[in-house]
């Protein structure tokens, strides 16, 4: 007995699939967050590390509850706390990170009860928790027959314009980060 060989068309389609419901769940982070400072302030404020309409946090946050948790998808508590825990170990070491390599804070929840050291609080883990139910029972089975009507070629082009975009706002952000009033505070 032969064992088959791997579809590499079928591999490709499935990386592009998550190229895709990366750069969505990040748009959908920059969006929630605009419309959540719009709210506070009244005023279109940019969100976010790079300039262009995406949080990479949500985008990896998105990604890492569809390719991890779908195999626990008949279980929602776990699919709950295991978003709960990965999304706010994600946060916490993200606002590490850029407070201290960049020496800023794009978020500070010290104002909030429950908060560790301002990166985290009580509040937005439950809030990852239930983003994660919306993702593994709503958003990633919709995303994913939507992208499954994407003829192949127009996917791969699709996404490596997308991936082009990204990866130059990263590397521009690096030296060139994103920040100002109502987007981050000083550290130093």
């Amino acid at each position: 007995m032969t064992t088959p060989k791997p579809d590499h068309k079928s591999t490709e389609n499935l990386i592009l699939k998550y190229i895709l419901l990366f750069v969505v769940c990040a748009f959908i982070g920059w969006l929630w967050e605009v419309i959540l400072f719009f709210a506070r302030s009244g005023e279109f404020i940019n969100r976010g590390v790079l300039h262009g309409p995406w949080l990479p946090i949500y985008g990896f946050g998105g990604l890492g509850i569809a390719v991890f948790l779908q195999k626990f998808k008949d279980h929602p508590i776990i699919v709950f706390f295991a978003a709960l825990i990965g999304c706010g170990l994600m946060e916490y070491f993200t606002g590490w990170y850029l407070e201290t390599f960049k020496g800023l804070k794009w978020w500070d929840y010290s104002n909030v009860p429950f908060n560790l050291d301002g990166r985290i609080c009580l509040v937005s883990v439950v809030c990852f928790g239930v983003c994660g139910l919306v993702v593994t029972y709503v958003l990633y089975p919709v995303l994913i027959r939507l992208f499954n009507h994407i003829p192949f070629h127009l996917k791969k082009s699709l996404c490596t314009i997308l991936l082009l975009c990204f990866i130059g706002d990263f590397i521009y952000s690096s030296d060139v980060p994103n920040v100002g009033r109502g987007i981050t505070d000083q550290l130093f």
